[in-house]
């Protein structure tokens, strides 16, 4: 699930020399990016320690992400839940409703596997986040992170779509067409009733060529 599956001392060998990296690595964003890393490290041999590391991140997003990987390679348990709300709280403390929806994706796909309930609660206040987002490609990105999200849920995919087919509507170039790609792609394995009428409310184009030759 970690999106970088570089360790810590990856990390900084693979950037070094590149002019400023010492001054990144001790940025907030920098921290972060090592913070989760070092997470993901320490997952293969002590969670416990895993969990130290990933609450010492101080960037919302990198901690979001790593206590959802914690999450994720913990038994199903209430703790397991614990940390998802743990995560989701650091979502929600971005400013931004696209990033907060965007992260908000990793402990909400997790959660739909152990706490339905809790699931849908957290897609209705990002529901509501997310539409309170200006810029519409922007508000595209985030809603089509919920959809992927939450696309084995049938009752939660089907509120998330409802917003992206309306938002989709006002929406136009190539980043929202593969926005559209990749949202078909995620609903394709639980409803590909649901993804014809998406494709079909849009031109054909390369960018969704891909979601166009899943079977029908």
């Amino acid at each position: 699930m970690c999106p970088d599956p570089l360790s810590e001392d990856e990390l900084r060998e693979a950037w070094a020399g590149i002019p400023g990296i010492d001054a990144h690595w001790e940025s907030l964003n920098g921290k972060g990016v090592l913070g989760r890393a070092r997470t993901a490290d320490l997952l293969k041999s002590d969670r416990r320690l895993a969990l130290a590391a990933a609450r010492k991140i101080e960037h919302p997003w990198y901690r979001c992400q790593a206590l959802s990987s914690v999450a994720e390679a913990s038994p199903a348990t209430p703790e397991t839940v614990s940390l998802l709300e743990e995560a989701f709280d650091a979502a929600y403390v971005q400013g931004e409703p696209n990033r907060v929806a965007s992260v908000a994706r990793w402990p909400l796909r997790l959660m739909v596997n152990v706490d339905q309930t809790r699931a849908a609660k957290h897609t209705s206040r990002l529901l509501v986040v997310i539409a309170h987002e200006p810029h519409g490609l922007r508000r595209l990105d985030g809603l089509c992170a919920i959809l992927v999200a939450v696309a084995s849920v049938e009752s939660l995919r089907a509120a998330v779509l409802d917003a992206f087919l309306e938002t989709a509507k006002v929406s136009f170039g190539w980043r929202t067409e593969r926005l559209v790609d990749t949202a078909a792609c995620a609903l394709h394995p639980f409803d590909r009733m649901a993804v014809q009428a998406l494709l079909a409310s849009r031109p054909a184009t390369r960018y969704t060529k891909r979601s166009r030759l899943l079977p029908s």
